[in-house]
């Protein structure tokens, strides 16, 4: 009777070791810690492909400041003396806009046309630049109360400068409406001493 029992003592605890075997197992791949609680199967999550650094599209670049200063330097140079031309002016730092009366003759679009990257509008002004300048240029030597003369850059008007003595005893709304019907363009009127703006 002894050993029938021993045989079978024997195995039972074979499977009692397994199945402690098998729980182990089980608790060490299904829990997530002391708590036990069931550990999260891990996700892949692929990383977003880059481009490759050839393929990256910048954003374009303006031309220098060097070669836009050039640019208006060249044009204001050019243009100088012209009677179409007022002024070349810059503005965000490469565009260039040349203020022009009238239409756009052979010498002008030659000139622009040898600056085929540089981003240049022609602007029509209102007034003549040269018949401004010949009216400012009339006034200074015929009426010794002008002090000084200036065109505005796109040539809307004529800014004289008067002696300031003239101005105590004069209305100034005349004054620029005498001018202007004598210019055929906007007259202002300031007033001011030479002395004054040159020390």
């Amino acid at each position: 009777m002894r050993n029938e029992g021993s045989k079978l003592i024997w195995p039972l605890t074979v499977v009692l070791l397994s199945l402690s075997l098998f729980a182990t197992s089980c608790v060490g791949t299904g829990s997530g810690g002391p708590g036990g609680e069931a550990a999260q199967p891990s996700t892949y999550q692929p990383t977003p492909m880059q481009p490759p650094a050839s393929s990256l599209v910048s954003p374009e670049v303006g031309p220098a400041d060097g070669a836009t200063s050039y640019t208006a330097s060249t044009l204001s140079r050019e243009l100088a003396g012209d009677a179409q031309f007022a002024s070349v002016e810059v503005i965000e730092g490469n565009r260039i806009i040349v203020h022009w009366h009238g239409p756009v003759g052979t010498k002008l679009r030659d000139l622009l046309a040898q600056f085929p990257r540089a981003d240049i509008s022609v602007q029509p002004t209102a007034c003549s630049p040269g018949k401004l300048n010949q009216f400012a240029s009339e006034l200074l030597a015929s009426d010794p109360a002008v002090n000084i003369t200036s065109v505005s850059p796109d040539a809307s008007h004529l800014t004289v400068t008067l002696d300031e003595l003239v101005g105590a005893t004069s209305d100034v709304a005349s004054l620029e409406r005498r001018y202007s019907e004598a210019a055929g363009c906007p007259v202002k009127v300031e007033f001011g001493d030479i002395a004054a703006l040159t020390g």
